[in-house]
């Protein structure tokens, strides 16, 4: 398959069709009700093998993406902030920031699960066992005329956060990871890359501080499509979708559910990571 338009590091593994190249590795872990691959890239020779950034790449597969209930929410939460949880270190002053165009149902996600958290930075009496949160939505360049990357250094230097972590709708070459794919990296994050509308990055060495990127792939570039219907004849078809060969992409009709889904999941997931392994009763008290 030729590379396609995709945020994911499993996908990129698979499209370079290789054995793991010096510096890389790969480790899959099978749960009840999902699977959680955790690719490390330690080297500059395996960054440059595979086109990404240095730091691990953890994504967490699932069959179910619009209706997961008990216990299987409760497993991929726990699952997700586990290694949140490690990634962070102990850090305990963090900056949350959901980037996305909260009137764009795919693109939603960020906003939507910026309301779900546990925002502890005003509490002066709060648990020794949480962490002081801030949050905040972040609208695309387009809407605001602010680069997510240019709010992000703002707060930073207002706030000084110990870490960032980043929530961003993602982009898929995989019909069958369509919103059932949860990625989180320490790498950082160049918002809109997954769709040919790069921006500017924001991680460790543009904001001096760790960041975690977390978010779950809610389109798929319309060339996949012809891609799963048609095989390696695929190309040859391509030229049909002019004058948007390289920018039509595809979302299911049951997204406001699965963008709703996915933003619960990583809401809970950092509110587990992050204050004590608090349990999902006593996070929907404090929210609700």
């Amino acid at each position: 398959m030729k590379s396609l338009p995709s945020d994911l590091m499993i996908e990129q593994l698979e499209m370079a069709k290789m054995t793991l190249p010096k510096g890389v590795e790969n480790e899959v872990q099978t749960l009840e009700h999902c699977v959680v691959h955790q690719v490390s890239i330690r080297d500059e020779e395996g960054a440059k093998a595979l086109g990404r950034e240095m730091g691990r790449y953890v994504t967490i597969e699932t069959d179910k993406s619009y209706q997961i209930g008990e216990p299987a929410f409760e497993e991929i939460a726990s699952a997700l902030a586990d290694q949140m949880k490690r990634m962070l270190k102990n850090r305990k002053k963090i900056l949350v920031l959901g980037i996305g165009n909260p009137h764009i149902t795919p693109d939603s996600l960020g906003s939507k699960a910026v309301e779900r958290l546990m925002v502890t930075r005003p509490l002066k009496d709060r648990p020794k066992q949480y962490a002081s949160v801030s949050a905040m939505a972040a609208s695309v360049y387009g809407v605001s005329g602010i680069e997510s990357a240019e709010l992000a250094q703002g707060l930073v230097q207002s706030i000084a956060p110990e870490a960032v972590i980043l929530i961003d709708a993602m982009a898929t070459a995989r019909l069958e990871r369509l919103c059932q794919t949860i990625q989180l990296s320490d790498s950082g994050l160049t918002p809109g890359g997954g769709v040919d509308n790069t921006r500017k990055e924001i991680s460790e060495k543009t904001l001096g501080v760790p960041v975690l990127s977390v978010g779950m792939p809610t389109v798929v570039d319309c060339r996949v499509l012809l891609w799963h219907v048609l095989g390696e004849d695929w190309e040859k078809y391509s030229v049909k979708l002019h004058p948007f060969e390289e920018s039509l992409i595809a979302t299911p009709r049951q997204m406001e559910l699965a963008t709703d889904m996915g933003a619960r999941l990583i809401a809970f997931a950092i509110n587990k990571a992050l204050h004590g392994d608090i349990s999902t009763e006593e996070i929907l008290k404090y929210l609700y």
